[in-house]
């Protein structure tokens, strides 16, 4: 155990000092590797044997996908639509943030592309309104949670390919909790928006209009039940599904909103192929660390001691919580997946959870590390983007965190809210 803090120490020393994430858990992962006695080219299998997997091509071709999207102005337009279906409401564009977080989730699947996008257009634009720009960046971050929920999600495909959970079942499994924490982020908006004593004036609603932006935004509405119909009803695999939303993307670029021209194609697969390069450099470090770890039976001791010390199954929740929350301070979520979600599966099946109930709310605490300072990648971009120092920005952010953990306490304690949706699609 002695060794696995000082692996954990060292980790977070390269983190305090700079390093991109990746080359801490490779660089960490190499001083161990070779101070345990083995060979450095155990560090390039363990490399490349992370991310060789058909399963994994579905995160490019739903990057590519949203990269597409994204470039064809449909962030525009499900901004517009969100604002004519809620923007009346008290909090205006709070509530439009949401919304639009919701349904890009069903297109995306990534938190970093819901924080840049959304976040850099409705985070200038709450501002001009009078918003303060700390009550924006914690709408922006805690809502950019939503895409790693609802599916498609880049999570839960990396969650199902380290455990061969069913992956349409684990999207399934995060629609009703996404959309749910989704509506309970809009009630915090509206008590913060009452809290601050704003006075902002608010979109009209106009069932013309709503119906009009709906109608503009068919297209892009249309791409997450094409996504996810596939999926669900065996037409296609997840991999296959983003081929789908690609030529779909394409499709819907070039021939309905024309706004996407032959030139974007060449920084489309640019900036795909470098957000890409980072989740996989990042997996096949976690990779090089999760073995000496292994060889360590670090992830061994945190099942035993969960299943034969703690042994009560809400003792064991809390202690995961707890763990990931405390991990996701400094690692960000997709090392968190990698290096542990055989681990939590062996728990949950000891304790006899459903494999996609107990994945599903894992995979969704997981992710609270990309809105917690220091590493927090959703609320990194967040601040980014309104140049707003990050400590600033912890305080109006607790409600949507506490939210998130709300609802996932709920889904321990009623299974269904998870695996009614999953058992009802894929008839069991």
């Amino acid at each position: 155990m002695l060794t696995t803090l000082l692996i954990f120490l060292v980790l977070l020393i390269f983190i305090f000092l700079g390093f991109p994430i990746f080359m801490s858990l490779l660089i960490t992962g190499i001083i161990f590797i070779i101070a345990g006695g083995n060979s450095l080219d155990l560090t390039v299998i363990k490399m490349f044997g992370s991310v060789n997997s058909l399963s994994l091509l579905a995160i490019p071709f739903f990057i590519t996908a949203g990269n597409i999207i994204m470039r064809s102005k449909i962030t525009d337009k499900l901004v517009n639509f969100a604002d004519a279906a809620v923007g009346f409401l008290p909090g205006g564009l709070g509530h439009v943030n949401v919304v639009t977080s919701m349904i890009f989730g069903g297109i995306q699947g990534s938190g970093c592309a819901d924080a840049a996008a959304i976040g850099g257009m409705l985070i200038p634009a709450m501002e001009k309104q009078g918003y303060d720009t700390d009550y924006s960046v914690a709408v922006t971050a805690g809502s950019s949670m939503l895409s790693p929920i609802i599916p498609p999600s880049i999570a839960m495909i990396l969650y199902s390919y380290y455990t061969e959970v069913h992956i349409g079942r684990l999207f399934m499994g995060g629609l009703i909790p996404g959309i749910i924490i989704g509506l309970l982020m809009m009630g915090v908006v509206y008590m913060e928006y009452r809290a601050r004593h704003y006075d902002i004036p608010r979109t009209k609603f106009s069932i013309l209009n709503l119906l009009k932006t709906g109608w503009h935004s068919l297209g892009a509405l249309l791409m997450p039940l094409i996504i996810l119909s596939g999926i669900c009803f065996g037409y296609v695999t997840p991999t296959e599904s983003g081929v789908l939303a690609i030529a779909y993307g394409l499709f819907y670029g070039f021939v309905i909103s024309k706004t996407l021209k032959l030139r974007d194609i060449p920084d489309i697969l640019v900036d795909s192929a470098v957000t890409t390069a980072v989740v996989y450099m990042t997996i096949a470090g976690a990779g090089v660390l999760s073995n000496v770890l292994v060889r360590l039976h670090f992830q061994s001791e945190v099942r035993d001691f969960a299943v034969n010390v703690l042994q009560s199954p809400v003792l064991v929740v809390i202690f995961l919580v707890l763990v990931f929350i405390v991990l996701g301070m400094f690692l960000d979520p997709t090392v968190i997946i990698a290096m542990f979600a055989p681990t939590v599966l062996a728990i949950g099946n000891a304790l006899g959870f459903d494999p996609v109930h107990f994945g599903v709310i894992m995979v969704v605490v997981m992710q609270l590390g990309a809105i917690t300072p220091p590493v927090g990648t959703f609320l990194f971009i967040s601040c980014g983007v309104a140049h707003l120092p990050m400590e600033k920005s912890i305080k109006p952010l607790m409600p949507y965190i506490a939210v998130v953990l709300v609802v996932m306490v709920i889904a321990l304690l009623f299974p269904s809210f998870v695996t009614w949706l999953p058992n009802l699609i894929y008839n069991r």
